[in-house]
Parts: C-alpha cells; sequence; structure tokens
C-alpha cells in the first residue's frame, strides 16, 4: 500500500476501497490506513486540496460537481468545504465561460432558446451553481 500512494495521491477512502478489494479484513483495513496515516502516505486534507485545484482546472468542473465527487470518496463535510472555499469564485466563473464558449461553437445551429437550454443542462451537468450559471449563460446565446 505505502507503494501505491506513494505514486499517486490518494485519500483514506481510496486506500479502504483497494483494501476491500484485496479481501484485507475491516480490523486490518483501520490499522492499515492509520499506519498510513501516521507515515504521511494518506492524508486527507492534502489530497482534497489537490483534488478540488485539479478538476476545477483541468477538468473544469463546478464546485457541485467536485463536492459529489469528494463525498464519495468518503470525505467529510468540512474537508470538502474548506479545500473549496481556498479556491476564488473567479475561477469558477471563468471555467464557466470557456467551457460555455465550446460547447456555444458546438451548438450554433440551434435558436436561441433551444441553445439556451443546451447550455444551461450542460452547466449543470459540469456542476455549476445555478445562479452563477443564469448570470453567465445569456452572453452565449445572443439574448
Amino acid at each position: 500500500m505505502q507503494n501505491l500512494c506513494s505514486t499517486h495521491e490518494k485519500c483514506s477512502g481510496d486506500v479502504r476501497e483497494k483494501l476491500r478489494q484485496w479481501n484485507i479484513s475491516e480490523a486490518e483495513s483501520i490499522k492499515i490506513i492509520d499506519l498510513l496515516k501516521k507515515d504521511k502516505f494518506i492524508d486527507d486534507h492534502r489530497f482534497t486540496e489537490f483534488f478540488v485545484r485539479d478538476k476545477q482546472k483541468i477538468n473544469k468542473w463546478g464546485k457541485e460537481k467536485i463536492r459529489y465527487a469528494l463525498k464519495n470518496k468518503g470525505l467529510g463535510q468540512d474537508i470538502i468545504n474548506e479545500a473549496l472555499s481556498t479556491l476564488p469564485e473567479e475561477n469558477f466563473e471563468s471555467a464557466l465561460r470557456e467551457s460555455l464558449s465550446k460547447k456555444s461553437l458546438e451548438l450554433g445551429k440551434y435558436k436561441s432558446y433551444e441553445k439556451k437550454n443546451r447550455l444551461i443542462r450542460f452547466a449543470i451537468q459540469r456542476g455549476f451553481d445555478y445562479d452563477l450559471i443564469f448570470r453567465v449563460v445569456d452572453d452565449y446565446t445572443g439574448d
């Protein structure tokens, strides 16, 4: 497990799932995870900060999609909120604008109303906040 954790950043949920796949008992898994944490091979705070930054910057995800993905990894709400608060709102707006700009070019043949609906659905799937979506989407529909 140390080998795996030293090559890629992992959270305790990822390690727990991998140990479950290897049929390691729950009691042994807890011991292994505690040892990995003690030796700093895994750190949920560090993992969450990297995850949030990468998914926002590289994948252009919104807060809600990032939050959902981290919850599915078994991370606590406090850790998630703390990591999300480190990114400025402007980063999410610029990511949304970049995504909508590309998507808008793909939807050039649609009428304004249909194009707006498709852009809104696209942005929701990417996990952006409704307020941000509705504030920005009209810039890409011709309305």
